[in-house]
């Protein structure tokens, strides 16, 4: 897929790396951030099928009386193991991927974005990777994971491992990345690492501009390392 009038890219990570907060950094700068749990959740409470094909998977007890998604316990239910977990992603992903890249093309048609990033988790595990300009990695130590999602989700240290385990080691996202963020210091730092991400995605935009495809550096010298 190539969009020639602006960069599109994926923001991954893992659970706590800070991927989200890297957005809000670029958005903040005037990127067109497309967040893909919020548009998962949209394609779920708005999809009657979604609905139906995740009752028949895991059970009536997943919508409350009024249809709403008690989305705590499906998670519960979904995470507990992988095939699971996997049967959940089955039956939600493709919606959600048509509707981001819907979203994606009235954001570039619009022209008012230079810049178009997607937050989302599941970019390799998907195979969306081929979807961008440049995929973006945010790392961090597993004690920091765990710190920050123990505060945002109020989960046990035992529930938080377990969930990261269940997806792709950060390790390998960072290897396959064509930027990298690493974010284990204070958010001042972490800002200041997506400003310089940002121009490196103004400098991309302009090499599209001229036809020129993007030469990446080896893995272990990405442009982005902190």
């Amino acid at each position: 897929m190539v969009y020639k009038n602006c960069v599109v890219v994926a923001v991954t990570g893992g659970m706590g790396c800070g991927q989200t907060t890297v957005c809000k950094f670029l958005e903040k700068m005037g990127a067109k951030v497309i967040n893909a749990d919020k548009v998962a959740k949209m394609e779920i409470e708005r999809n009657d099928i979604i609905k139906k094909e995740l009752k028949k998977a895991f059970g009536y007890r997943i919508l409350y009386r009024n249809g709403k998604l008690n989305r705590k316990y499906l998670a519960k239910l979904a995470f507990s193991d992988a095939a699971k977990t996997s049967r959940l992603n089955k039956i939600v992903h493709p919606y959600m991927v048509e509707r981001v890249v819907s979203i994606i093309e009235e954001a570039r048609e619009s022209k008012k974005y230079s810049i178009i990033a997607l937050d989302a988790a599941l970019i390799y595990e998907l195979s969306l990777e081929h979807m961008f300009d440049a995929v973006v990695t945010v790392a961090s130590k597993m004690g920091n994971r765990i710190d920050r999602i123990k505060k945002r989700d109020k989960l046990s240290e035992k529930e938080i491992i377990d969930r990261i385990n269940k997806q792709l080691p950060i390790e390998e996202k960072v290897k396959w990345a064509d930027f990298v963020i690493q974010n284990n210091r204070d958010l001042e730092l972490l800002e200041k690492n997506s400003r310089k991400l940002y121009h490196q995605l103004e400098k991309l935009l302009k090499k599209k501009s001229r036809g020129r495809r993007p030469s990446w550096p080896k893995a272990d010298t990405k442009p982005m390392a902190s």
